[in-house]
């Protein structure tokens, strides 16, 4: 008799496994379709990857390159799933969605290996200075940027899709954490009201984040980590600017129907 299982996210994959071993994993083998998270010795599938998934990280290129083309040469450049240690300080690797950096050319490479100080990613390459994750089964608790809930049944938004609930969380060092809500209905299935995210541009949805914060890199003359020469002024003056209605409207696009 064949019994289903329960396969819910997060969903344990392996147990009593080590740091090393699975760091190894993660850095030696293609991982593709599907997020790990190492927690107290168990390794857990917590998100696969879906239509809407890739369509946000795909927003995510043009939104961060609007002030850089793709090129080796450029200021800014974008990666997606870089290996970095965890923020969490245990050892493990992760592999955020998307990240953005700047050229050695504006940040140079730490002087100590990996993992610094100043911190690196594991190839001793700068340390991404903006994370994104898009997460649809992970729990907020492990939300690092964009949420995405289930899908409603209602179908009472203007573009005739069927409702669902969205979230964006911002964190930046010294600044307090920010949140929006920006789906067609709260996490609760009541409407998001008048001042809901209804259109392009609203400055309400709009997530700006200073282009300079890319290049912020004191120095640490201790170890002979100096700070290089800023890029142009015309480039540290503006801004990324993510229009969480666009994303909303690109989930919906490719939600299931």
């Amino acid at each position: 008799m064949l019994t289903r299982m329960n396969c819910s996210l997060p969903y344990p994959l392996a147990s009593d496994v080590s740091v090393e071993d699975y760091n190894f994993f993660i850095e030696n083998k293609e991982i593709s379709g599907y997020k790990l998270e190492y927690n107290n010795s168990t390794v857990y599938v917590v998100d696969m990857c879906s239509n809407e998934h890739e369509a946000i990280v795909a927003l995510m290129y043009r939104f961060f390159g609007a002030h850089s083309p793709i090129s080796s040469n450029a200021p800014i450049q974008l990666r997606g799933q870089p290996l970095h240690e965890s923020p969490a300080g245990d050892g493990t690797r992760i592999a955020p969605d998307f990240a953005v950096y700047p050229h050695e050319t504006y940040g140079p490479n730490p002087p100590v290996p990996h993992p610094g100080p100043p911190p690196s990613d594991i190839r001793g390459n700068p340390y991404a200075r903006i994370i994104c994750e898009i997460a649809i089964a992970q729990t907020c608790s492990n939300l690092k940027r964009i949420k995405l809930y289930n899908v409603m049944n209602t179908c009472n938004n203007p573009q005739g899709k069927r409702d669902r609930a969205m979230k964006a969380i911002l964190r930046q060092q010294g600044v307090p954490k920010q949140k929006w809500k920006f789906g067609t209905v709260n996490k609760d299935g009541s409407p998001t009201g008048p001042t809901g995210c209804h259109g392009l541009n609203d400055p309400n949805y709009v997530i700006t984040i200073p282009v300079s914060d890319v290049f912020y890199d004191p120095a640490i003359p201790a170890i002979g980590y100096t700070s290089l020469p800023p890029p142009p002024a015309t480039l540290m003056n503006a801004t990324f600017a993510i229009d969480l209605y666009e994303i909303q409207q690109m989930v919906l696009l490719g939600q299931a129907k």
